[in-house]
């Protein structure tokens, strides 16, 4: 599979972030729709897959609560594609205040019926291990 990965600065920076999430949104659909209408042509031509497959949604490390821009556009976007949360700059917060955070996102996200991507089970045994384990971490604390 071709990686490609977008990067979004300055989402969510500007004094008025009504719609902000739309200029995503869109991309994400049109990727979509050009993928569909290549594989609806009745001469198919050999197109790369550039669908948007996955969003890695990063967080402030606030230590409190989501802000209500994380919430709407989690919302907005969580069946288009999949959401993994992770909280961005980790290495802000001591381990106690990390934990904490983590279990308040997740209870957030739970509030507000947001899905996020839902590691599946497979056959092997020991992979099976591992995507519980990555699951039962999230969202991922990262530092970048």
């Amino acid at each position: 599979m071709l990686l490609t990965i977008v990067d979004t600065p300055g989402f969510g920076d500007a004094v008025d972030n009504s719609n902000c999430w739309q200029p995503l949104i869109d991309y994400i659909d049109s990727k979509s729709e050009d993928y569909l209408n290549a594989e609806s042509r009745v001469n198919r031509r050999q197109m790369p897959n550039s669908r948007v497959q996955c969003c890695l949604y990063f967080i402030a490390p606030s230590g409190h609560e989501l802000k209500p821009l994380d919430i709407e556009f989690m919302k907005r976007l969580h069946e288009k594609v999949n959401i993994i949360p992770l909280i961005a700059k980790a290495d802000t917060l001591i381990p106690e205040e990390c934990q904490q955070f983590k279990k308040q996102i997740m209870k957030e996200i739970q509030e507000h019926k947001i899905k996020i991507y839902d590691f599946p089970e497979i056959d092997d045994e020991e992979e099976n291990k591992l995507a519980k384990k990555v699951k039962d971490c999230l969202p991922l604390a990262v530092v970048s």
